[in-house]
């Protein structure tokens, strides 16, 4: 797998989840623009998140607790970006 190809999974990888930031996901566009094979890999993500989630039972949560998760999601949204490129060497 060449390098090109690990970051679109990256890439990938992220959005599926719905952690990409936008310069990834202007980054991913771009990839699969050049390269329409690509999204086969992005479906399978997709997919494979999707299937995750669905294997999980929902938990009942309190709004104000719903509010409080979604805050700290956003908040923290980029610097899991940041800890994933620096796993990877990227910056």
């Amino acid at each position: 797998m060449n390098e090109q190809q690990e970051r679109a999974e990256l890439l990938a990888a992220l959005h599926a989840a719905g952690a990409a930031s936008e310069q990834d996901e202007r980054e991913l566009e771009a990839l699969l623009a050049a390269d329409p094979s690509l999204a086969e890999v992005v479906r399978d993500f997709q997919d494979s998140i999707a299937a995750l989630a669905s294997s999980f039972d929902p938990l009942e949560t309190s709004s104000k607790t719903l509010g409080k998760i979604q805050k700290q999601i956003a908040k923290e949204k980029g610097g899991v970006l940041n800890r994933l490129r620096g796993w990877l060497g990227k910056s």
